[in-house]
């Protein structure tokens, strides 16, 4: 496209005023920095609706935005399974969201691994509980950055030291204001992408008079999963949405809030960001009718179907849109393993006498290191096919950590050795499968092409109740840092 310098200037002063936010962050209700829950849950101050574009800018990111397309062109009516499970997923977060929160909030945790650590008193199982969060935010933040490739392409600015530029950026407002910096952003984020996805969708709904003829004409053979499918939608539908609390970026912003009602409130009014995911997929039924995307590269739907039908500056907002929307998201993504790294690895095994200068010290320290290992992954081959395969390997790892986290809330006697059993067993098959397949899909053709995710969970809660059958038989002693009333 011919960007004129109007359209440049539109462009950088969106995402500059975004940036410019992340940085006020730091700033923003005059936080007490010398306090680690201050610098990387933002104090559990923040209230409703500032939670609402919180998680709203966490979870539907370039995910949405270019992977949801995409797949809708590619994959057809296979992708809706991201409509289904947030319909699952919201529901169990109301529920057990909360528990987690006011357990959280009582013993003063942050991470996921802070409560592990107790539940079991176990520093080694919360070490890997840890290592499997951080490990799962390098394929979702490198999403991100993937996600914005072909807008950068468009553009005309130079890939890599562009995705460079872009993420040293985000490693430094976040390092700066913690959790603060993409709550401040994300209010501008989720304002240009509402604005930018019902224009584009009012303005092609009047413009191909519904989008009757768009479906006609693209045929219900690419609506309908085939057959040998079915399973591995199911699969990945359930999986999906029973996993969000277990990512350590949800996490965070759920710690954020300031009581548990906001929590409820966010449960019954986020699944409104839900109706974004059958717009974006329309987008890519466009592409596919009207022949717009070049050598079928999938990626491109969203893109092109803006190129086609808006004028040049339109198109410049719209892809400042993703960009921050990347952007955004992977500093909450970088944070919540920065976290992990902090609580879990620098205080739970190399300074349990760290301060919490020190913690925040070495949490800023860490969001480097985590968006320069993504900026590394999102080069390797598994990160440049269809990019949201790249979301369900976060998901299929970090299932295998709900014994752990989930199960454990409401099962008090389950023990440390069989939740480390499982663990270890279902995150080994996770990822025998998916190297079996390449990293290039996460479901199994060798075993009906069921998700790995959910069949690695499958085998975890087996070993599980297996184990703690035979811990129960030889009456192996556990301990556990917190009573039945700390978990209630």
């Amino acid at each position: 496209m011919n960007f004129t310098i109007a359209d440049y200037s539109i462009f950088f002063t969106i995402v500059g005023l975004t940036v410019v936010a992340a940085f006020l962050g730091s700033r923003w209700r005059a936080p007490d920095f010398s306090k680690i829950a201050e610098w990387s849950i933002g104090g559990m101050k923040f209230g409703a609706l500032i939670v609402w574009f919180l998680m709203g800018a966490d979870i539907y990111t370039a995910y949405s935005l270019i992977a949801i397309p995409g797949a809708a062109y590619s994959l057809g009516g296979f992708i809706l399974y991201s409509v289904v499970y947030g319909s699952i997923s919201y529901p169990f977060l109301y529920i057990v969201a909360t528990k987690f929160y006011r357990i959280a909030k009582r013993k003063g945790y942050i991470t996921a691994g802070d409560y592990v650590r107790d539940r079991f008193d176990s520093d080694v199982l919360a070490l890997l509980i840890s290592l499997t969060g951080i490990v799962s935010m390098l394929p979702y933040i490198a999403l991100q950055i993937v996600g914005i490739r072909y807008v950068l392409d468009a553009m005309g600015f130079p890939t890599i030291p562009s995705f460079v530029i872009a993420y040293i950026i985000v490693a430094a407002f976040v390092s700066l204001s913690g959790l603060r910096g993409p709550a401040l952003s994300s209010l501008i984020k989720d304002v240009v992408l509402w604005g930018v996805i019902l224009t584009v969708i009012i303005t092609l709904g009047i413009r191909f008079e519904g989008f009757g003829p768009i479906f006609a004409q693209v045929g219900p053979s690419h609506y309908l999963i085939p057959s040998k499918l079915i399973v591995g939608y199911i699969t990945l539908a359930l999986a999906s949405g029973i996993s969000w609390l277990l990512f350590p970026n949800l996490l965070v912003g759920l710690l954020g809030s300031k009581s548990e009602d906001v929590i409820k409130k966010n449960s019954v009014f986020l699944p409104f960001y839900q109706v974004w995911l059958l717009f974006l997929a329309i987008m890519g039924l466009i592409a596919l009718a009207n022949n717009l995307v070049p050598n079928n590269i999938s990626s491109l739907a969203f893109p092109y179907v803006l190129s086609a039908y808006f004028p040049t500056t339109f198109v410049a907002i719209a892809f400042a849109g993703i960009v921050i929307g990347s952007m955004v998201p992977a500093g909450l993504q970088s944070l919540g393993a920065a976290n992990l790294i902090t609580r879990n690895i620098y205080l739970g095994i190399i300074n349990k006498r760290a301060t919490e200068k020190q913690q925040v010290f070495w949490g800023r320290v860490a969001v480097f290191i985590m968006i320069i290992a993504s900026l590394i992954f999102a080069l390797v081959p598994a990160a440049s096919g269809l990019i949201f395969f790249l979301l369900t390997f976060s998901y299929a790892w970090l299932l295998q950590t709900l014994p752990a986290i989930i199960m454990s809330m409401y099962w008090y006697s389950l023990d440390k050795y069989s939740v480390t059993a499982g663990w270890v067993v279902g995150t080994g098959l996770v990822t025998y499968g998916l190297i079996t397949v390449g990293f290039a899909s996460s479901l199994l053709p060798w075993f009906y092409y069921i998700y790995v995710g959910f069949l690695g969970l499958v085998v975890n809660l087996t070993t599980v109740l297996v184990v703690h059958l035979i811990v129960k038989i030889l009456k192996v002693k556990v301990t556990s840092k917190l009573t039945p009333q700390e978990l209630q």
